[in-house]
């Protein structure tokens, strides 16, 4: 299939919603439904391959868009060279499995008593305001729909919303963001960054690793109409010590990217490192007049403006459980950032990175300046041997008349399913 192919269908794909019949919110145009085959028991077990999404549209069951992605025992996309055990049986629905939709492709109750042409509904799936899709076993029919259209060997994405390119050889450096309907020039962002320092046996001998030195090789990937997932291995090397192997899962969606992060960090690297830190943020390419919000300035954000004036903004401290950032560049394009780690990590320390500043430079970058470079740091080692992250970066074309922080909720929020039987 064609990337203009898959766009195509990407766009047809969001002008279906008209005739679903269901009333979505504004924000809910590129939401992802997410649920785990646990939440599926009827259909425990099964062939993924005899199993289908439909939704009622026209008096009849028609096939929608959906994606299956076996997972590994840690939480991530099973892909065999990573190197994690498969958690289940290939093949097979398991309980750590999990199904994907978008949001707008669900449509109206079936009526009572109502079977697909071919098959059995299995389980009913009721999401939004009362909107319906439909868990069907033994049905051929498929959708054609892509959301993502997402060339691994040229790293470009295009979806019906944004265009991402980035390096096919390092998944860290971004080259071009560009969004629909936005009003700017050239990139939105200059590139992604991604630190990692420590100091070694002391912490007055310092050691950084960026873009440049954390380059991370391939070791698996999909393209599924949902999102497409490529799975990441780098290993982290200070002063010559191997200090540990970190995996990341980079997926790009219709309307968001996430990187999901996961390391095991031996005892004797806790006690040869000193103070360690992991930042991860997206520098902007002269961003001036844009507004930038957290959880504490809700309704006094910051303006970009190329001056290092905004210190009490600057030096604030997040909080785990309201650690979102928004920006809003005024221009028809909106960027929200949440961190998500597990409750075991909850309490880890959490600094918002963010530099407006229009001389200041710091590599990886493509254009001169910090306008805004804005993100998060995590310091210190876990208490748990396992280090879990995920930064998830939401696109938007503004704040549709919501508060920050409303939008923030909703934006980031799962859609909840309610399964019948």
């Amino acid at each position: 299939m064609t990337l203009r192919l898959i766009l195509a269908f990407s766009i047809l794909a969001f002008t279906a919603v008209a005739e679903a019949q269901c009333r979505f919110d504004p924000l809910d145009r590129g939401r992802v439904v997410k649920i785990s085959g646990a939440e599926l028991p009827a259909a425990l077990a099964m062939p993924l391959s005899d199993l289908s999404i439909m939704r009622v549209e026209k008096g009849r069951f028609v096939p929608v868009a959906y994606q299956f992605d076996e997972m590994d025992q840690k939480g991530m996309v099973w892909f065999e060279g990573s190197g994690f055990e498969l958690a289940g049986s290939p093949g097979h629905l398991d309980v750590a499995d999990q199904l994907l939709m978008m949001l707008t492709d669900a449509g109206p109750r079936a009526p009572e008593g109502f079977k697909p042409d071919q098959g059995q509904v299995v389980a009913g799936l009721t999401v939004a305001d009362d909107c319906h899709f439909y868990l069907v076993r033994g049905n051929d029919a498929r959708s054609d729909n892509y959301y993502v259209a997402h060339d691994i060997a040229s790293g470009e994405t295009r979806t019906a919303l944004y265009q991402l390119d980035v390096d096919p050889d390092n998944e860290l450096n971004w080259h071009y963001l560009g969004y629909r309907g936005y009003q700017g020039e050239g990139s939105i962002i200059d590139t992604l960054k991604m630190r990692m320092s420590a100091g070694v046996l002391s912490r007055f001998t310092r050691m950084t690793l960026d873009n440049h030195n954390l380059r991370p090789k391939r070791v698996g990937f999909s393209v599924g109409p949902i999102r497409s997932v490529m799975h990441l291995r780098t290993r982290v090397v200070l002063a010559g010590i191997p200090v540990m192997t970190i995996q990341v899962q980079a997926m790009r969606y219709a309307s968001h990217y996430e990187a999901h992060t996961y390391a095991k960090i031996p005892d004797l690297y806790r006690a040869t490192l000193k103070e360690p830190e992991v930042s991860v943020t997206v520098d902007g390419n002269d961003q001036s007049g844009a507004a930038v919000y957290t959880a504490n300035f809700v309704d006094n954000p910051v303006i970009v403006d190329g001056k290092a004036d905004d210190q009490a903004f600057a030096n604030q401290t997040l909080p785990m459980d309201a650690n979102w950032i928004l920006f809003d560049s005024k221009r028809d394009f909106a960027l929200l950032t949440h961190l998500t780690v597990p409750e075991a990590l909850m309490n880890t320390p959490l600094a918002l990175i963010y530099q407006d500043d229009a001389s200041l430079a710091v590599e990886p970058e493509q254009f001169h300046g910090q306008l805004p470079n804005l993100g998060y740091s995590l310091h210190g080692w876990p208490q748990p041997e396992e280090l879990r992250f995920t930064v998830s970066l939401y696109f938007e074309d503004g704040l549709k008349g919501f508060a920050a922080d409303e939008f923030a909720r909703q934006r980031s929020a799962e859609v909840p399913v309610h399964v019948s039987q």
